[in-house]
């Protein structure tokens, strides 16, 4: 009788392994992340309730195959120097809520400009599991700034989701019952 439960819980433990989202290079050089069915699924619903919104990739960013690995290099050096692991210049994983799976971060940008300086409006949003591969997002901060973006990873030591770009950055952090964002901006 105990066998079954176990086994049961096993096996989820190893398709959950197995369907775990990978961070892969592509043959001309773009890194991109091939997410969980259902991460897939959370990010296409939520892109279907905002179509105004881009998820930042090098693609969409319109960053050519060279400036691509040259950004991929440098956020892959400040990951190192920071001893975080390594994931996706775009895209953060891990039990940040402590839930059984992990919580995905991923920035999103306005398809059009909101002022004369091309700025656009930038949404940081968290894919939170409510069940096996199933997610609901969460939007933890909103703001304006360039199209740009360098990278993003979870910072060991601080506990929180740290990203930037140029003269600006922020974070995303877990405080024990939502993520809260906040967004720092230089001159």
């Amino acid at each position: 009788p105990m066998i079954r439960p176990l086994l049961a819980t096993l096996l989820v433990a190893i398709s959950t392994v197995i369907a775990a989202q990978q961070a892969v290079t592509t043959p001309d050089g773009h890194n991109l992340v091939k997410f969980t069915p259902g991460q897939q699924a959370a990010i296409d619903a939520f892109l279907t309730v905002h179509p105004n919104l881009l998820q930042a990739n090098c693609t969409t960013l319109g960053l050519s195959a060279d400036a691509c690995a040259e950004s991929y290099k440098e956020w892959h050096q400040t990951v190192e120097d920071t001893k975080a692991t390594p994931q996706s210049p775009y895209a953060a994983w891990g039990n940040y809520s402590h839930h059984s799976s992990p919580d995905l971060v991923i920035p999103f940008f306005s398809r059009t400009s909101v002022n004369n300086w091309g700025w656009h409006r930038w949404e940081i949003v968290v894919f939170e599991p409510i069940g096996p591969d199933r997610f609901k997002s969460f939007v933890a901060l909103t703001d304006e700034w360039g199209v740009c973006f360098d990278g993003m990873f979870y910072h060991p030591v601080r506990k929180r989701v740290e990203f930037w770009c140029k003269s600006m950055g922020g974070d995303v952090s877990w405080n024990g019952t939502t993520f809260v964002g906040k967004l720092v901006k230089g001159d």
